[in-house]
């Protein structure tokens, strides 16, 4: 599992190359992103597969290694 804090712009670009990779990744009412399989948060190893939470023009990002290895 990797923790990061990425820009904003960054963010947003690698959300919308996840779902151009056919996962879904919904955004919830107060700004953060996770990749849901069917109606539940999709786990791996026990944790989130890929989850970013937002703090001003940044993103705190945690994600599974396996997810993004050139990240």
């Amino acid at each position: 599992m990797a923790v990061k804090v990425w820009k904003k712009p960054f963010t947003q670009g690698i959300i919308k190359q996840l779902r151009a990779s056919g996962y879904t990744v919904v955004k919830y009412p107060h700004g953060s992103y996770e990749i849901m399989d069917e109606d539940k948060i999709w786990m791996l190893d026990g944790r989130t597969l890929f989850r970013a939470t937002p703090h001003r023009n940044r993103y705190l990002v945690s994600y599974h290694d396996d997810l993004l290895t050139a990240a």
